[in-house]
C-alpha cells in the first residue's frame, strides 16, 4: 500500500503527481502506507500514517515530512508511538489536527472488553505524544432499524470541532466476521479530554462509502472525501494495480442545533449543464411516484423537502 498523490485548483480537475509514501524495504512500514492524514505546520507538511508489517498484530504510527510542498516526503524511520496502550486488540489510523496551541491525535482501535474506540493523544510540537485515554468508546448497538452496527472496531477515526461547541466524531465500523461494514457519525460534547456522544446514526445509506476523510477548506468549510470499493473481482484490481476510487466531495457541517449537515461541495456545481426536468408533487406516502419525464445517462437530482 502507497500513498498516492494528486492536486487540484478546484476540486474538479486533477493533477497528478510523484507517489507521496513508498513502503521502505526493511523498515517500520516495510507492508505497506496505511491510512492516516496530513498536517500543515509553518513550512512543513507533516503526514502521519499506520506503518504495516506483518509481523506484528497492530499497526504503529510514523510520520514522513515534506518541505517543498507535498511533491517529496521524507520518511522518519522510526515510529511516534511505538506501543499501543494495554488493553487494545486492534490499533491503526491516526487522525491529527490543531486546536488552539496544541496537537491532538485519535487513533482507531477495538478494546478486550468487547467495545470500539478513538483514543487521544495530544503534543506542543507533533513529536512528543503524551496518551490521555479514550476519546469515546462504545459496544456495538444497531444502527437505526436496518441491519448495520456500530462495529466491534473503530477505523479511521475523524473529529469536527463547530463554533457552535458540538463536535461530530466519524469513524468507519469494522468487525472481525466482515470486516468493513459502514460509515458512523455521532454528535455531541467534549469535556475533559472525553467525547460525550449522542446517539450514532449512519454517515452514508450504502455500504461503498468507507474510510471517510476530512479536510478543513477555505472559507471556514469541512470537506470529506469517500472510500469506495468497486464490483469487479479482486484478481482484477491486482492486476490493473489499483483499486477502490475516491468519491465527490462533499461538505459537511454542524448547525447550532446539533444536526449533521452534508452536501455536494459548491464547486461541484460547474459540473451541471441546464435544467431540463421540473417536477412537484409527493414522492412518498398516499400521493404515488412523480413523473420525471426523460433523463440520460448520467444526471444530477435536488429534492427540495417542504
Amino acid at each position: 500500500m502507497h500513498w498516492g498523490h494528486v492536486r487540484s485548483p478546484d476540486l474538479l480537475s486533477w493533477e497528478p503527481l510523484p507517489l507521496a509514501l513508498t513502503p521502505t524495504p526493511g523498515g517500520e512500514d516495510a507492508d505497506g502506507c496505511f491510512s492516516g492524514n496530513a498536517v500543515s505546520d509553518g513550512d512543513r507538511l507533516i503526514a502521519f500514517y499506520s506503518a504495516l508489517r506483518e509481523d506484528r498484530w497492530y499497526q504503529p504510527v510514523t510520520t514522513a515530512t515534506s518541505r517543498d510542498g507535498g511533491r517529496t516526503f521524507h520518511p522518519r524511520g522510526d515510529l511516534v508511538i511505538p506501543e499501543p496502550p494495554d488493553g487494545c486488540t486492534i490499533y491503526r489510523d491516526p487522525y491529527v489536527w490543531r486546536d488552539g496551541t496544541r496537537w491532538r491525535m485519535l487513533v482507531g482501535t477495538a478494546l478486550a472488553d468487547g467495545r470500539g474506540a478513538a483514543l487521544l493523544y495530544e503534543s506542543p510540537d507533533l513529536e512528543t505524544w503524551t496518551y490521555q485515554g479514550p476519546f469515546c468508546a462504545g459496544a456495538p448497538q444497531p444502527l437505526g432499524s436496518g441491519d448495520q452496527y456500530t462495529g466491534e472496531g473503530w477505523e479511521c477515526p475523524q473529529y469536527l470541532p463547530a463554533a457552535s461547541g458540538h463536535g461530530a466524531l466519524i469513524y468507519s465500523a469494522w468487525d472481525a466476521h466482515d470486516g468493513p461494514r459502514c460509515s458512523v457519525a455521532m454528535v455531541g460534547h467534549e469535556t475533559g479530554g472525553v467525547f460525550e456522544a449522542g446517539v450514532p446514526v449512519l454517515l452514508d445509506h450504502g455500504p461503498e462509502c468507507y474510510a471517510p476523510a476530512l479536510l478543513r477548506a477555505p472559507g471556514d468549510r469541512w470537506l470529506l472525501w469517500g472510500w469506495s470499493w468497486e464490483a469487479r473481482e479482486e484478481d482484477w484490481a491486482a492486476r490493473d494495480g489499483w483499486a477502490g476510487t475516491l468519491t465527490l466531495p462533499r461538505e459537511i457541517s454542524l448547525t447550532q442545533d446539533g444536526s449533521l449537515h452534508q452536501q455536494p461541495a459548491a464547486e461541484l456545481l460547474a459540473l451541471r449543464g441546464d435544467h431540463t426536468v421540473h417536477a412537484q408533487g409527493r414522492i412518498a406516502g398516499p400521493g404515488g411516484p412523480v413523473e420525471l419525464g426523460e433523463v440520460g445517462r448520467g444526471f444530477d437530482l435536488l429534492i427540495l423537502a417542504l
